[in-house]
């Protein structure tokens, strides 16, 4: 058995798949023997995994406009193959890499993790996406999701003195806002708050109907640019309809059908291009006839003064 012995480096091979046929199936003879050998072959597996969850997605990142820049620049300018990728580029030494922190972390001990801060690492800061109109609604299907799931915090400002929620939010987003009246399609607004985006401060106006669900419709800046009709976009349960009217973009999200949404669109369409109502003043409520007031009753007449006249004190008596 020691004549055959695998060395490690093999057991890597073997998880990833680089061995021939011949070798291969002496490892594993190997692994069935040695049950040290194939629990660390678990392992292995187990931190493969865990680096393409990690690092899978960033290397399938389309390169950035400077760094595809920077490529065309130094193109010819370094020795060697320009196909060839640089050392610290090259798939096997990035794995490596990021082998030895992983492994380097785990060493440092899992359960001391809140008492030993990591030594702060200089990282190059990713160049910022640029904003889009998908951006902006995915945005709104985050917020969406986050604000319907709480009742108890649903909005920000209730929709009973709709004048004041539409000024406010308009001061907010920098632009005139409102939300439109989606009665038709039964559903009533109930408030609505504001919220940040990557263009700049947006507005979230909140509906619900009979059966308890909420839509939600969010405007805010667009992206510059930006100029696009209807589009639409699923996400698991939520779906949602975007679209740049007037200047502003606008995006309608709800757990609804493809088809409730687009009925539900069209009205808040229609309410956006003819603007929003004048407000109405505040009911009176009707005036009670006045009661009839009886008529004044005449004075009642004095009473007749004594004929006695009394005497005064200057005054003397014929009799006396």
């Amino acid at each position: 058995m020691n004549a055959h012995r695998v060395m490690d480096e093999e057991l890597h091979a073997y998880v990833d798949g680089c061995l021939d046929g011949d070798r291969r199936l002496a490892v594993e003879r190997w692994l069935a023997e040695d049950a040290e050998a194939a629990r660390r072959v678990e392992d292995y597996r187990a931190q493969a995994a865990l680096l393409h969850e990690i690092f899978d997605p960033v290397l399938r990142e389309a390169p950035t406009d400077a760094a595809h820049e920077l490529t065309l620049q130094l193109k010819g300018r370094l020795a060697g193959n320009d196909n060839v990728p640089p050392w610290h580029a090259r798939p096997l030494v990035r794995v490596a890499a990021a082998v030895m922190l992983v492994v380097a972390g785990a060493s440092g001990g899992y359960l001391g993790r809140s008492a030993v801060a990591p030594a702060p690492v200089t990282v190059a800061q990713p160049v910022a996406k640029r904003a889009t109109l998908q951006t902006f609604a995915e945005e709104a299907a985050q917020a969406h999701r986050f604000y319907t799931a709480d009742e108890r915090f649903q909005v920000e400002m209730g929709a009973e003195d709709q004048g004041a929620l539409n000024s406010w939010l308009s001061h907010r987003v920098g632009r005139s806002v409102f939300g439109p009246d989606l009665s038709k399609v039964g559903y009533r607004l109930i408030g609505g708050r504001s919220l940040p985006t990557d263009t700049g401060a947006g507005a979230q106006y909140m509906y619900i109907n009979d059966q308890s669900k909420r839509i939600t419709l969010f405007v805010g800046q667009p992206p510059a640019g930006q100029e696009a009709s209807f589009s639409f976009a699923q996400n698991g349960d939520v779906a949602t309809f975007y679209w740049v009217e007037g200047g502003l973009a606008y995006a309608l999200i709800g757990r609804l059908s493809k088809d409730e949404l687009l009925g539900i669109t069209k009205a808040v369409y229609e309410d956006v291009k003819a603007g929003p109502k004048p407000a109405q003043p505040a009911e009176q409520p009707p005036q009670q006839p006045m009661a009839p007031q009886p008529a004044e009753q005449p004075q009642m007449q004095r009473q007749e003064q004594n004929p006695v006249q009394p005497i005064s004190d200057t005054q003397k008596s014929k009799e006396s």
